[in-house]
């Protein structure tokens, strides 16, 4: 569901996902309503995120690689994906889920906050996981990063990624620039 970016801040709850979205809508207005720059981050602004950030680019290509992961995430999928394409990492049932939120958020650009239940091999029930990703440009101001934030709500099932997410919630929020 479409929401207004000024609603964004208050439907968060967790501190890692408030202060990374805090930071980037504070980069946001201070460039005239423009997507920030990769470079503009500031991890020192969001530290209870860190252990749960992952930052992805879009390649000239046109896969998705990740960039960055904090360490939650290299738990998440028992080994460090950095360097990775989506295509190297994801089941072919998880590959189309996961590059089409990608693709949307930076295509858009829109942020999106997503509430799950990840289905992995190491757990009989589902992992409880919250999800927000922001878009990112790059140098030049195209928008070709995400950056997000994941939180999994149990410390156990971790080391094989996830087999399916089944979305209970999946809230966009449109990016207005000052480009369009």
């Amino acid at each position: 569901m479409d929401r207004p970016l000024s609603g964004l801040i208050d439907i968060l709850t967790l501190p890692g996902h408030r202060a990374a979205t805090q930071h980037w809508l504070a980069l946001y207005r201070a460039g005239g309503n423009r997507v920030p720059a990769l470079r503009d981050l500031d991890p020192l602004q969001f530290p209870a995120a860190l252990p749960d950030i992952w930052i992805v680019n879009h390649d000239p290509d046109g896969r998705f690689r990740f960039h960055l992961l904090g360490q939650n995430m290299i738990d998440w999928h028992g080994s460090n994906p950095k360097g990775l394409s989506f295509e190297d990492i994801y089941t072919p049932e998880m590959l189309p889920v996961v590059t089409a939120m990608v693709r949307r958020v930076i295509e858009q650009p829109a942020v999106v906050y997503q509430k799950a239940q990840s289905v992995t091999r190491n757990r009989s029930l589902p992992v409880p996981i919250e999800r927000i990703a922001l878009p990112l440009a790059d140098a030049e101001g195209r928008v070709r990063h995400l950056f997000g934030v994941t939180v999994f709500m149990t410390r156990d099932g971790h080391g094989s990624g996830p087999l399916r997410t089944e979305l209970q919630v999946d809230d966009w929020y449109p990016v207005e620039t000052a480009e369009t």
